[in-house]
């Protein structure tokens, strides 16, 4: 929730795991214990100084130069890391500060209240409460807001989970015209970032299980679930889903979706089902597997009495084709 080719929020670290995707992220991932991770909640690192030192390169003038002096040669470990994992410079900085200067001067306020507001470090920290209890091995990386060229909104590393400021700041007069349809359709307030954090909270844990995301070459079906029980389980913990959007239209379509899905999951080829929002209709929108994949990790979740063993089993889960038959899914 997580890019060049598709503008896909996250979890594009997923396909660089498993060898398919090259240049857009690190397959570091898979090496627990993301930096400094911590087991208590309440420990755990949010950084913020990343984006008033952003907001400084701005009002140095905004130049190639200001960014990579003051915003990319200050960086945090966070940012240090998504600026080798994005290829992003003081460039592509100044680039995107050009192109839509209106939606970001918008969104300063709310972008620099992110390190300020209580309440956004409060709910990511009782997210992550909920988590620990209902998860036992739950560990809880550092936590980087920065700004990015809108390439994700969200990510993990080594160095925790990283979060694009520019996608999770909108505020409520920010105008919109500048930006192209899928971050319009994209960007949230800053108190939905609790959400994309859950989200990508889920996928560190999947990693430290080393389950389905150890696995290499991954197939449709296997990155559907990683990325459909993230979404399930992030829900669990944060009460909302960051593509709740898509549940509306496809609930009415999920026996056809599953047929179709079904006739081609043990492929590896995501081009009609994930990543993919950049070739959404209103009548077809994108990343339909993160539907697929929520609802067999419901499935699952539901059938299954013992609700702490369920979660365990939906982020340890190493076999995709036996979690489908045990999950009963059967739209």
């Amino acid at each position: 929730m997580s890019h060049p080719a598709s503008w896909r929020l996250c979890a594009r670290r997923l396909l660089a795991v498993s060898g398919l995707l090259t240049g857009a992220c690190s397959s570091s991932i898979g090496a627990p214990p993301f930096g400094r991770a911590v087991t208590d909640p309440q420990q755990a690192v949010i950084e913020t100084g990343d984006i008033p030192r952003y907001w400084e390169a701005v009002d140095s003038g905004g130049t190639a130069a200001d960014f990579d002096r003051l915003y990319l040669a200050r960086a945090s470990a966070g940012l240090r890391e998504f600026t080798r994992l994005r290829q992003l410079n003081g460039t592509a900085l100044a680039q995107v500060r050009s192109a839509v200067p209106n939606y970001l001067n918008s969104i300063r306020a709310t972008s620099l209240a992110l390190g300020s507001d209580t309440a956004v470090a409060n709910g990511i920290r009782r997210n992550y409460a909920v988590m620990q209890q209902r998860y036992a091995d739950a560990i809880f990386p550092p936590l980087t807001f920065l700004f990015g060229r809108f390439s994700t909104g969200g990510t993990v590393g080594d160095a925790g989970i990283l979060i694009g400021a520019e996608f999770y700041a909108k505020a409520p007069t920010s105008p919109t015209q500048e930006l192209n349809a899928f971050a319009r359709a994209n960007i949230r307030p800053a108190d939905s970032v609790t959400i994309i954090v859950a989200h990508e909270h889920v996928h560190v844990l999947q990693s430290a299980a080393q389950g389905l995301m150890s696995h290499a070459n991954k197939t449709l079906l296997e990155m559907s679930l990683l990325e459909g029980s993230a979404d399930f389980v992030g829900e669990l913990v944060s009460g909302g889903n960051i593509n709740a959007g898509l549940h509306a239209w496809a609930l009415a379509r999920e026996d056809s979706l599953w047929t179709a899905f079904r006739s081609v999951m043990h492929g590896r080829n995501y081009a009609e089902w994930l990543y993919n929002q950049q070739n959404a209709t209103p009548t077809h929108p994108g990343d339909l597997g993160y539907f697929i994949g929520y609802r067999i990790a419901k499935a699952y979740y539901d059938s299954t009495p013992d609700k702490t063993a369920a979660l365990r089993a939906i982020i340890t889960m190493s076999d995709a084709s036996a979690f489908v038959t045990a999950s009963g899914y059967a739209p």
